[in-house]
């Protein structure tokens, strides 16, 4: 093999070294996360069992693997992109619809690139974002199903955007990827949990920890009272 390599080089025992890697990986991810992943076999083996048809069966039947492999992804990006996020003049704030705490009652505006929180109610966690995006000037709205078109659109009318994204562990890393197919450096803050219908008969709102979307924005623009 020529030593004309510009990058990496890969030896003949690569494979088996990247196999002991990512089984010794996978090992050390599901002892780390234990608890917070406790209930994904349970949860995957009853949707395994669903006769019904969905159209989100393969979603629900996500491996415990994958949710591993997504975490990891979303941090790694989230690092990557922190440096250009920062340069960044604006920002806007994604959220998805199932932070508000009557979701299908909300009264949000209907808008084409992304619902706006109206405040309805004061311990909903999507006007807490809102009010917590207003002290930084940053604008807060809900994500659509098209995602790129919807980053696109705030994209063409800004110079300099970046976004942050706040979305469960499946979703948060493939949004990431789509802004950066945009070139809008995205950050993230993952859901603490899912209340959305995806995983619930019922749902219900989801939750996530306002003080890390507080951190990133701090970071970039500084402090605000």
């Amino acid at each position: 093999m020529t030593d004309r390599h510009p990058t990496y080089k890969l030896g003949p025992d690569f494979p088996a070294k990247l196999d002991q890697f990512v089984d010794q990986f996978i090992v050390d991810g599901f002892r780390s996360f234990s608890g917070e992943f406790s209930r994904i076999d349970d949860f995957v083996q009853q949707a395994s069992r669903e006769t019904n048809e969905r159209d989100d069966n393969d979603l629900r039947q996500t491996k415990k693997v994958q949710y591993l492999l997504e975490a990891v992804s979303f941090r790694i990006y989230d690092r990557l992109n922190r440096e250009a996020f920062n340069e960044k003049k604006d920002t806007i704030l994604i959220l998805p619809d199932c932070l508000s705490i009557h979701e299908k009652e909300c009264e949000k505006t209907d808008l084409p690139y992304g619902d706006v929180c109206q405040g309805c109610l004061d311990d909903c966690q999507a006007n807490l974002i809102r009010r917590l995006g207003a002290r930084y000037c940053v604008k807060t709205v809900f994500s659509k199903r098209k995602l790129s078109e919807q980053i696109e659109h705030y994209a063409t009318r800004s110079e300099s955007l970046s976004v942050v994204g706040i979305a469960c562990i499946m979703m948060l890393a493939d949004g990431m990827r789509t802004a950066a197919e945009l070139n809008v450096p995205a950050r993230g803050v993952l859901l603490n949990f899912c209340g959305c219908e995806h995983w619930n008969d019922q749902p219900f709102a989801s939750e996530m920890t306002v003080s890390w979307l507080e951190q990133i924005l701090e970071e970039k623009y500084g402090h605000r009272d």
